[in-house]
């Protein structure tokens, strides 16, 4: 038995309260090493008065990563005080228990000392910090505001060019606002998504407004704050949530607060709003090299103290504003992994205080396991969940390196944070996915209906459901499309049926049992409960291959005459 393989740590992603009496446990192992895992359990108090016995129960293998195996159960913990220990038997035969003190043999006086248990002394629901329920139903559509719509001509910058007219530059601008979506709502809702997410929208001098100067004023360019009540309440009228996104790593240059840290240097009382490490605040004439913090290299967005109590609260007072005058359902916050955890945690605190159920998203390009729960965020853009769907569409990845990578990801954090787990696979930060494709639209098709099979939240970038290309920003983030042709109406067709598909299938989809089959060059996603059973087949080799027979399929792509095309898929429901 590979020793080293097993792992389990209690209070972590390994252990998900969820909901009240529920517990799911989850063991590692190597992979191919272990036959079965079985769980004993019982209340502690009740097991050691000799009132209650000690329960066992069969773990089921669950996913794999390239390297381990997990298992898994859901106790029901009557009194939420409970205790448990593993039996872990190999592919030989040979058994070991394995608890809070690691490994231990395999006889009654070990399973009868208490100390050789994880200890869970008492499941709180409120600890678990469980998402909002409706975020697993939702299926978000990303606008950047400066490119969505122009619907107020007399708001629009100065040097405004043609929607859509010319290359588009890091300054360019076209005249995007907020009446612009307000106007389109109706599209939005025939699409079918349910969550609006806004890129900035508060006083800034560029076109993307990740430099804000003003946090509680909507940029003049994209309106009014009548303009954004519209828009909050039009999207609360068609069943859609609002999501707002917040950048507190770092403030715009013009800001206020920079501005007077450039006047009055360390007499500023915004001095230590900032990480100054000399006076006055510039470039370093021999080093050239800036003297304060920055988000990334650049010097026009000085990197914010979030440790200063006064920054504090200036943050949380702005995000408090935003909810309880406008309504709105949800923050996502920018460069969430540079920014410290205990701000965070003031942060969230006092937006669940105020509104219960508010989506509180963390941007991260990578694995957050800190990030998430612990009194923080209910999720983060799950990139590495997603970015290895391109890869593998684009043939970098083989399948079954597929498989491993997206399984651990699957296994990062507690399932219900794994239903809120934010999906794109194109965002303003990234080439759009057709571009990322080189332009085939089968594949195209395919690597979205991956997406909606997969646990979490997913979200469509603007201009995706008519399919539009570009390549990195600036490129991603051209004007909206609202003259499709034929052939981007009818991809607009298959990304409104696909999303009524997901939407229906939400709550199936966040819980069911997830397996892979490879067959071939045939990658099967099989979503399954005692009810029904739900079957994406997706052909990655360059030959094409026969359909299922005797199966009707509901969606597919690049199929004709009973065979699948490379790229191509079918989605079965049965």
């Amino acid at each position: 038995m590979q020793l080293a393989g097993i792992r389990h740590r209690p209070e972590s992603e390994d252990t998900a309260v969820l909901a009240a009496h529920q517990l799911q446990v989850r063991l590692q192992t190597a992979r191919d090493d272990v036959a079965q895992v079985e769980i004993l359990f019982a209340d502690s108090y009740l097991w050691q008065e000799g009132t209650t016995a000690l329960e066992r129960r069969i773990m089921q293998p669950g996913l794999a990563t390239q390297g381990n195996q997990y298992w898994q159960t859901t106790l029901t913990v009557p009194t939420n005080r409970v205790v448990y220990a593993f039996l872990i038997t190999d592919t030989t035969g040979a058994t070991v228990g394995y608890g809070e003190g690691g490994f231990f043999d395999d006889v009654a006086t070990n399973w009868q000392t208490v100390g050789n248990y994880f200890h869970m002394p008492y499941m709180h629901v409120s600890d678990a910090e469980l998402p909002p329920a409706w975020v697993k139903e939702t299926v978000w559509y990303q606008i950047f505001p400066e490119r969505f719509a122009n619907g107020v001509r007399q708001n629009d910058p100065a040097n405004v060019q043609p929607w859509g007219a010319g290359r588009v530059h890091r300054d360019s601008f076209y005249g995007g606002d907020l009446p612009g979506i307000t106007a389109h709502l109706d599209d939005l809702a025939a699409l079918g998504v349910n969550g609006l997410y806004l890129c900035p929208i508060f006083t800034s001098p560029s076109n993307h407004k990740y430099d804000t100067i003003d946090h509680f004023e909507i940029d003049p360019h994209f309106g009014t704050k009548a303009d954004f009540q519209a828009l909050v309440d039009g999207a609360h009228a068609r069943g859609m949530r609002v999501m707002l996104d917040a950048v507190f790593n770092h403030f715009g240059e013009q800001s206020p607060q920079w501005q007077d840290v450039i006047k009055n240097g360390e007499q500023s009382r915004f001095a230590d709003w900032f990480h100054i490490h000399g006076w006055p605040v510039g470039r370093d004439p021999k080093t050239k090299r800036l003297n304060y913090e920055t988000f990334a290299t650049g010097a026009a967005m000085p990197k914010v103290n979030t440790q200063n109590p006064a920054v504090q609260a200036y943050l949380i007072d702005v995000t408090k504003y935003w909810i309880e005058q406008f309504g709105i359902d949800a923050w996502r916050f920018d460069v969430a992994d540079e920014v410290d955890h205990g701000f965070w945690r003031a942060l969230c605190g006092a937006l669940r205080a105020i509104k219960p159920d508010v989506y509180l998203l963390g941007e991260s390009w990578h694995s957050s396991q800190s990030l998430v729960g612990n009194g923080q965020f209910n999720a983060v853009m799950n990139y590495p969940l997603t970015q290895p769907i391109l890869a593998l569409f684009n043939g970098q990845l083989n399948l079954e390196d597929y498989v491993g990578k997206t399984n651990l990801e699957l296994m990062m954090y507690r399932q219900p944070n794994q239903q809120a787990m934010f999906n794109a696979l194109d965002t303003h930060d990234t080439p759009r996915l057709l571009t990322t494709l080189h332009g085939q639209l089968t594949k195209f098709k395919s690597a979205l209906t991956l997406l909606m099979l997969l646990p979490g939240s997913p979200c469509i970038y603007y201009g995706t459901e008519v399919a539009m290309a570009g390549g990195a920003d600036p490129d991603n983030r051209r004007c909206m499309n609202w003259q499709p042709d034929e052939q981007e109406q009818q991809v607009r067709q298959f990304v409104t049926r696909l999303i009524k598909f997901r939407r229906q299938q939400a709550d199936f989809l966040a819980t069911s049992q997830l397996t892979w089959t490879i067959d071939g060059h045939c990658l099967i996603l099989t979503r399954t409960d005692v009810e029904q059973t739900i079957q994406g087949r997706f052909n990655l080799g360059a030959q094409t291959v026969s359909t299922v027979s005797g199966v009707s399929p509901i969606l597919t792509a690049g199929i004709t005459a009973n065979e699948m095309a490379p790229g191509g898929f079918e989605l079965t429901v049965a």
